[in-house]
């Protein structure tokens, strides 16, 4: 699956799955701007690639700000060439039972993984659009289709993921640009270890039964890996997947089959 000479933006890519992503496109021959807001540890990941022999460059980039991210593609076009992948994976999870939902914690994931895979689009795809080609690839989640309880903010976030990938499917497809989604489900994280945790304390649990427990529910008898999602991904920038566009894909080792 070679992405020799193509330039990819992987969002949140500082950790999990974002640098597993980053990881795995690197392999496959891209040059990739791993962005994250954390300019540290996006730092840490490319100069890791870059010690592998890939092209890689950090870039500190709030995707929820226009100017942040206009100005951060702009130097990574200059840097890396202009960039035909795009992997919107940043995230974040905050919990929101309906009662005591704050604006604030709804506002952050609307504008983390709604409003700002919507900005990285608009200021990526011109660059597609003259190229004749690119990818999106946008990361929505098991919780696009199915929910837990007080997750409000999240689940509806990822299911508008949904949305936005079929609406940009359906629009950019003239320009040769396939835009599908991935649905991770549980996915061994710090992310996921922190829900974990929250959890525990809301319902009085034990320290680490609550992963145990999703484990044990799942068919294929494991937690994913985030290598197990980057490779998903991989496939969806490849040439084998030209014919693929509005589409989401569930990862999640057969816990929720749809």
């Amino acid at each position: 699956m070679s992405l020799q000479g193509k330039a990819a933006l992987v969002t949140g890519a500082a950790q999990g799955i974002g640098e597993a992503v980053s990881s795995r496109l690197a392999q496959d021959g891209a040059a990739v701007a791993v962005i994250d807001i954390n300019a540290g540890k996006a730092e840490e990941v490319a100069a890791a690639l870059r010690a592998t022999g890939a092209q890689a460059l950090a870039a500190a980039i709030d995707v929820t700000n226009r100017e942040s991210v206009a100005e951060g593609i702009d130097r990574i076009a200059r840097e890396l060439g202009a960039p035909l992948i795009l992997v919107n994976n940043a995230g974040v999870y905050r919990s929101t039972p309906l009662k005591d939902a704050s604006s604030t914690a709804w506002d952050l994931s609307m504008d983390v993984m709604l409003k700002g895979a919507v900005i990285m689009a608009q200021e990526a795809t011109p660059r597609m659009v003259r190229a004749g080609w690119g990818r999106i690839i946008n990361l929505g989640s098991m919780m696009s289709s199915v929910a837990y309880g007080e997750d409000l903010a999240y689940c509806t976030a990822k299911s508008g993921v949904l949305g936005l990938t079929r609406s940009l499917a359906a629009e950019l497809a003239k320009h040769n640009i396939c835009v599908n989604a991935i649905c991770p489900g549980s996915i061994l994280t710090s992310m996921l270890e922190q829900v974990g945790e929250a959890v525990e304390r809301r319902d009085g649990l034990e320290p680490e039964s609550w992963l145990q427990k999703r484990t044990n529910e799942i068919p294929l008898g494991r937690l994913g890996t985030p290598e197990d999602i980057a490779n998903a991904i991989s496939f969806f920038c490849s040439e084998d997947s030209s014919y693929i566009t509005g589409q989401s894909l569930h990862v999640n080792g057969g816990i929720y089959q749809s």
